[in-house]
């Protein structure tokens, strides 16, 4: 990132972020007014110590009034015990309102991520949409938390003890400001490069954790490639990346505190030297000096504090950065603003008019026109990269065509809502996804209110139910991370089983029976036809046995639907189809 980059952002960026966040801030008003009404007793009681002690010495132990030094000692005594109660509950409130900021912050966070297109998630590393969701969002914590309202407290302090130091006596408090340009250029100074060298450290942190999250996900492929020494080396890489950002990032902040810690003792030695010389030549009392040195102290235990939270401050801005960012963006399926719905229902009629589609300007469907009346099977068949699996990714509006239409029932697919059109159709694919909770669970996943017998039912139609309730604990089993503790075909039989309970009008089954073994393919081919019963269906196949459960196939060549028809006149009149046919019986 260029230095005009990030004085844009700092510049420009940070006031939308500020808006943003005061969004979330507004709802809890009134705690956060008495928060502030506990910070603001905090800091009038932490400015009333040193003036108490002045007058301790001057009204009262210089004369000799012990009267007058009781009633002192019990102010200070209930001033400090104001003191406590007020930071309790301004801890506590402004605590309180900051993890409810943060968990709705993380609830919007995650809805939107919900909602984006399926190119964002094929544009970005897994990992790093994990690392903004967990540990930028917990980033903000610190900072929602305690950090605005101590940073208000800290500002208030500051300024009540200049006024109060200028009211006791000019001349020495203008000496012991001194000091403060140093701690200003200081902090000035560091805060672009603290803020540059936080968000290095999110991201490599981000890095790093896509690292992980791949490499796990896929340790079987790890192992079986002999790739763990190659693997561990990157991961070292990246570790000492991240190792080398947080230290940059420690190496600034660590200028902050002795530079802190010597303009408070230069503002003692200072306080003690100019007061001195007015207390022995009767210019300045000794009470002033006393009160002087508490302020003193005071005055740099809030830039102290604030030296310590920088990091979380400026931590914080990275992250919030990162998660605006994400906040930002719009998905490219959009909802229609006023969903439509086929009067009756929807039924299961599909119809593509004149539909063309291209990867990044890569053309991939072209003039493709077909009509599929309720109950239709059809099955697409075509070579590998033909442009299949993005017919039904358009069907299912993962993308929108870029022209042409898509009806569903008489309506284009742009104008169904989201919900409606993932409650029609049903899509069983070659790589299933199992959730790591029970084979109960996964089965009801598309459809949660169906109860235990239903599931059973399902599975039985199916064929899963013998293999289910030959496990040790039934439906109950654990499935483990993607179903790892399940063979390719049980996970798929508890697929169709998930999918008969969605009960679609529309079923896609993209070469949902290619990763299965002869027996289980039987199985599923048993089911097949009350599966498909009633309801429309898209076959992604090029098993003849899958085949042969079409009513019409269709051929896709380059994109292209070049052949439609029953079995025997694709057969006939198409090369590619006859190609596709031969290497089956050969099989």
């Amino acid at each position: 990132m260029s230095d005009e980059e990030d004085d844009f952002q700092l510049s420009e960026l940070n006031w939308k972020l500020f808006r943003f966040l005061f969004s979330y801030l507004k709802p809890y008003s009134k705690r956060l007014l008495l928060a502030s009404i506990a910070m603001l007793m905090v800091t009038v009681t932490t400015l009333a110590g040193p003036y108490l002690s002045k007058l301790a010495v001057d009204d009262y132990i210089m004369v000799g009034d012990l009267a007058g030094l009781n009633r002192i000692f019990i102010l200070m005594i209930i001033s400090y015990g104001v003191l406590w109660f007020s930071s309790y509950w301004q801890r506590y409130l402004a605590s309180w309102v900051g993890q409810q900021i943060v968990g709705k912050i993380r609830k919007d966070f995650y809805s939107k991520l919900q909602r984006l297109s399926i190119d964002f998630f094929y544009q970005q590393r897994k990992g790093d949409i994990i690392s903004r969701l967990t540990h930028d969002v917990n980033a903000l914590s610190d900072l929602l938390t305690t950090g605005f309202i101590n940073l208000l407290n800290d500002f208030f302090t500051l300024s009540g003890i200049v006024v109060i130091m200028l009211l006791l006596n000019l001349k020495l408090a203008l000496v012991s400001f001194i000091t403060i340009p140093v701690i200003l250029f200081v902090v000035s100074y560091l805060g672009k490069k603290m803020r540059r060298a936080y968000r290095d450290v999110r991201q490599k942190l981000a890095q790093l954790n896509a690292d992980v999250e791949e490499s796990i996900s896929n340790i079987r492929i790890v192992q079986a490639l002999n790739r763990e020494a190659v693997n561990t080396g990157e991961f070292k890489k990246l570790s000492w990346k991240n190792l080398k950002a947080n230290l940059k990032a420690v190496s600034i902040l660590a200028v902050l505190f002795p530079t802190i810690s010597l303009s408070k003792v230069l503002g003692e030695v200072l306080v003690l030297w100019y007061g001195g010389w007015g207390v022995v030549k009767g210019s300045i009392t000794l009470g002033v000096v006393v009160a002087f040195l508490g302020y003193v102290r005071r005055f740099f235990a809030p830039l102290a504090n604030l030296s310590q939270v920088y990091n979380t401050y400026q931590s914080a801005g990275a992250a919030l950065e990162r998660i605006y960012e994400y906040i930002l963006l719009e998905p490219e399926i959009k909802e229609p603003a006023e969903p439509l719905v086929p009067e009756g229902g929807f039924s299961g009629e599909i119809d593509f008019v004149d539909v063309d589609f291209a990867y990044d300007q890569e053309p991939v469907i072209k003039g493709f026109n077909l009509h599929l009346d309720s109950g239709d099977n059809f099955a697409l068949v075509g070579k590998t990269g033909a442009g299949k699996t993005t017919v039904i990714n358009l069907l299912t509006r993962l993308y929108d065509v870029d022209s042409g239409e898509i009806l569903l029932d008489g309506i284009d697919l742009r104008k169904i809502s989201f919900e409606s059109l993932r409650e029609v159709i049903g899509v069983v694919s070659q790589n299933v996804f199992l959730f790591n909770t029970s084979i109960k669970e996964n089965i009801k996943y598309g459809n949660p209110k169906v109860t235990e017998k239903e599931v059973i039912k399902a599975a039985q139609k199916v064929h899963a139910h013998d293999f289910i309730t030959g496990l040790p604990e039934g439906y109950e089993t654990e499935v483990g991370e993607k179903g790892v503790k399940l063979s390719g075909g049980q996970k798929q039989l508890i697929s169709f089983a998930r999918t008969l309970l969605a009960d679609p009008q529309i079923l896609i089954l993209d070469e949902a029976t290619s990763s299965v073994d002869a027996y289980t393919e039987m199985l599923i081919q048993q089911a097949l036809d009350e599966l498909l019963a009633g309801r429309t269906a898209i076959m992604i196949a090029h098993r003849f046995s899958t085949l042969k459960k079409a009513e019409k196939i269709g051929v896709l060549e380059e994109g292209r639907l070049t052949s439609v028809g029953s079995h025997q006149e694709v057969l006939e009149e198409n090369s590619t189809y006859q190609e596709l046919y031969q290497k089956q019986l050969i099989k």
